[in-house]
């Protein structure tokens, strides 16, 4: 699922092909998707764009009205300026200039959400994101209380989007990874030392990830994850390229872990639940 770098990348590119651009019309094709009644999808004609923005995992393509079309992209969802194949079509902004946004889901699960709101603080999800590490919203002491509020795995708690917006399965693991911290261990084991280690690495991962993603898109929209840039995420059976370990996986039903035994855990392999479940 796209996080931070990809989204963020992704709106800053959309905005030099986009923003100020006068909506023509706005095709729903995966009825799934549009989670509001109202406004309807034809009311937005007419209307100019501002610059796309993110807000968590979330793209936000606000007009000149302050009215706003929201979108979560999930697990398979992607924008394409251009033309899509149909078949992959969930939904389609045509402007005036002859530009078309497709919004593309792959394959036969089709999770894409779309809102069309009148304000930002009608789309209930927003309003229960935590602080963003990439908009300086993530202070010592925001973050020092959310490790406190309840004694949780760090792998859990990272990827909590009430804790903190915009974090998945991949910058957590890098970011656990940054900070030598097992992703099993309980936020509320931690040392003053280690949060602060934990926070730094928290803002370290996402402004380096950031600007790889940055460079390697070359202002085109970002399709994928990049996994080239990433240490040890979908690195499992590679040497760990600090200590020389081999990058370990824990499967879950649908997401796996990765780490380093030798950075992060003392060299003790995680238990593989699933894994051992398929062996008995």
């Amino acid at each position: 699922m796209p996080e931070i770098p990809f989204l963020e990348v992704l709106a800053e590119n959309l905005a030099a092909r986009i923003s100020g651009r006068r909506i023509e019309s706005i095709r729903i094709l995966q009825p799934a998707l549009l989670q509001t009644a109202a406004p309807a999808p034809e009311s937005f004609h007419g209307e100019f764009l501002s610059l796309p923005t993110r807000i968590g995992k979330y793209v936000v393509l606000e007009t000149e009205s302050r009215r706003a079309i929201v979108l979560h992209l999930m697990r398979a969802g992607r924008l394409v300026v251009g033309t899509a194949p149909p078949k992959s079509l969930s939904a389609r902004i045509s402007f005036d200039d002859g530009t078309r946004l497709d919004l593309v889901e792959h394959g036969k699960e089709k999770r894409a959400r779309l809102w069309l709101v009148e304000d930002l603080g009608d789309v209930p999800e927003l309003q229960r994101l935590g602080p963003d590490p990439f908009r300086g919203e993530l202070s010592a002491e925001r973050f020092a209380a959310a490790l406190g509020s309840a004694s949780r795995r760090l792998k859990s708690l990272l990827t909590d989007q009430r804790v903190i917006a915009g974090i998945g399965n991949g910058l957590s693991d890098e970011i656990l990874y940054a900070a030598r911290l097992s992703p099993m261990r309980l936020s509320g084991s931690l040392s003053a030392e280690e949060t602060d280690a934990l926070r730094q690495a928290v803002l370290g991962v996402v402004a380096e990830q950031t600007e790889k993603l940055r460079s390697s898109a070359r202002g085109n929209l970002p399709q994928r994850e990049p996994r080239e840039h990433y240490a040890v995420h979908d690195h499992a059976g590679a040497a760990c390229p600090r200590c020389g370990a081999t990058i370990a996986r824990v499967s879950y039903v649908d997401h796996d872990l990765f780490y380093c035994p030798g950075c992060q855990t003392g060299g003790r392999p995680l238990k593989d639940r699933r894994l051992s479940r398929l062996l008995k």
